[in-house]
């Protein structure tokens, strides 16, 4: 019988096992850090899909309406994309209206651009056009249909009594009719009363120095076709500013308390609030008898001033014009009269406003032999109003200082009553887009 022997296995130590070799210290690995999460890559530009699509973005880069009325020409495929409306409104915020004249549009009367200026292509499409607005709004028997302000394309008109009276109470205007309407689309909106819970926030007669109405941007940055009507009622210790916005069809009402109170010889014909100007997102108006300029914010709806300095408090209202600087600050051209007379020479002082203090930039000689006032500033353009001091028969003409580059060139002629009217900008008939 065969019997089988038994080996023990016995476990040597590492340091036994590998004859020759160090000791070895087994320890668990170490444990790797958390993972950084990798930052999202960044959206891919939107991939233009259609050959439409990129004739439209091609299309955007024109700089002038010139330029686009010609590529409209050039094919049938081409004028449907670029005579779209919502093609337009993108075009139109990118490269806003030129100036192309000046409008009266009670009397129907336009005094265009004309060439050499760059405008003159533009304001030629406008020839015998008919800007008035009474023939399509609806009559009202015993008034008659006025325009009051003219802004971006639109024109704000009311419908006053045709014959006031000496007794016409002011607050007859808070009841009035108002219409905005689009000239060229030959569209209108009629406006819904004000309340009387807010015409009951107006004051008496005796405190109350004066009302200005007029359009304004819309609230909603998004929408075109919005558009806001300010009621601004100034009186001596506060003021009351009634906005009714396209956006709800309501009015609304704020009121601001004044930093000065007005003295009791208030004019409101020599100290009221006269030269409103829309610069930047800012209405702007000049109180001669606080020296200041009144600012409107129209995003945040909150009044500021600026104070004016002792050289610019002896200009009268048509003696200068507010404008938008470089980087959003506030400029200022301010006509200079050497000898403060006809037979004086003119030449403009251009300031901008830094650290609460205006200073000169630029003085820019004028035309000799020409008596001017500015006119105002739009598309772009401030304008001036000139008569001819040798010949003072003869009819007034214009000139445009461009704001960017402060050349001053030939606009157009006018005429006895062309100093009345308001600045028009805007694009060819068509190619604008509606406005209402």
């Amino acid at each position: 019988r065969t019997s089988r022997r038994r080996r023990d296995v016995v476990h040597l130590p590492v340091s036994e096992s590998r004859k020759g070799e160090k000791d070895v210290n087994l320890v668990d690995p170490p444990i790797p850090p958390p993972a950084i999460p990798m930052a999202a890559p960044p959206p891919e530009p939107p991939i233009l899909r259609t050959h439409d699509e990129l004739l439209e973005e091609i299309f955007l880069l024109l700089p002038t309406a010139a330029d686009l009325a010609r590529a409209s020409l050039a094919r049938a495929s081409f004028r449907r994309l670029i005579t779209g409306h919502a093609f337009l409104r993108r075009y139109r915020t990118l490269h806003p209206p030129p100036l192309i004249g000046v409008l009266e549009v009670d009397d129907n009367a336009f005094f265009p651009a004309q060439p050499p200026h760059p405008s003159a292509a533009a304001a030629r499409t406008f020839a015998g056009f008919d800007f008035s607005c009474s023939s399509f709004l609806p009559s009202t028997a015993g008034r008659t249909w006025s325009a009051i302000d003219l802004f971006d394309g639109r024109v704000l008109l009311d419908g006053a009594p045709e014959e006031r009276t000496c007794d016409f109470d002011h607050l007859q205007l808070l009841v009035r009719e108002l219409a905005v309407c689009d000239p060229v689309f030959r569209r209108y909106i009629l406006l819904p009363a004000v309340p009387g819970d807010l015409t009951a926030l107006v004051p008496e007669r005796e405190d109350l120095l004066d009302l200005d109405t007029f359009l304004a941007p819309g609230d909603d940055d998004e929408d075109p076709l919005s558009f806001r009507v300010m009621w601004l009622v100034r009186c001596r210790r506060n003021m009351l500013l009634l906005v009714f916005s396209s956006v709800d069809g309501q009015w609304h009402a704020l009121t601001f308390d004044q930093c000065r109170s007005v003295p009791g010889t208030f004019d409101p014909y020599k100290d009221g609030l006269i030269s409103r100007q829309f610069v930047g997102r800012r209405f702007c108006w000049h109180p001669p008898v606080l020296n200041d300029l009144l600012l409107l914010d129209t995003h945040s709806m909150e009044f500021s001033a600026v104070s004016l300095q002792p050289e610019l408090l002896q200009c009268q209202c048509d003696d200068f014009v507010v404008l938008e600087a470089a980087q959003g600050m506030l400029g200022m051209l301010l006509v200079i009269n050497d000898g403060h007379n006809h037979d004086g020479t003119y030449r403009l002082e251009y300031f901008v406003l830094r650290n609460n203090q205006w200073r000169s930039e630029k003085v820019i000689p004028l035309p000799a032999k020409y008596d001017v006032l500015l006119f105002g500033v739009a598309g772009g353009y401030a304008l001036i109003h000139a008569h001819y001091t040798p010949s003072l028969q003869e009819n007034p003409v214009y000139f445009s200082v461009d704001i960017k580059t402060l050349q001053v060139d030939f606009f157009g002629e006018g005429s006895d009553c062309s100093d009345s009217g308001e600045l028009y900008a805007g694009f060819p008939p068509s190619l604008c887009a509606p406005t209402i």
